[in-house]
């Protein structure tokens, strides 16, 4: 495992992206437009904004354990994640 996430053309069965920036599994995954946001088993959060060469826009560093929930509110406003930290 190489802790990146990729993104599939499901039509031609190939990788279009590939994106790194965790240091462990990647655990979960939530889109909110053009951002996909990734927890990882290294305990961060990150946004990736999948237009753009240089995809991280921001690393958020709350937990202390496996992020393994992320689910983005509908208006996009909020993000809520779900952790191993009890």
């Amino acid at each position: 495992s190489n802790n990146n996430t990729q993104i599939w053309d499901a039509e031609k069965l190939r990788p279009i992206r590939n994106l790194g920036g965790h240091t462990a599994r990647v655990s979960s995954l939530s889109w909110n437009n053009h951002t996909l946001s990734t927890g990882s088993r290294d305990s961060t959060i990150i946004h990736h904004d999948v237009r753009v060469r240089d995809h991280v826009v921001q690393t958020l560093r709350g937990h202390q354990q496996e992020v393994c929930g992320l689910k983005w509110s509908p208006s996009g406003a909020q993000l809520a994640s779900g952790g191993n930290d009890n």
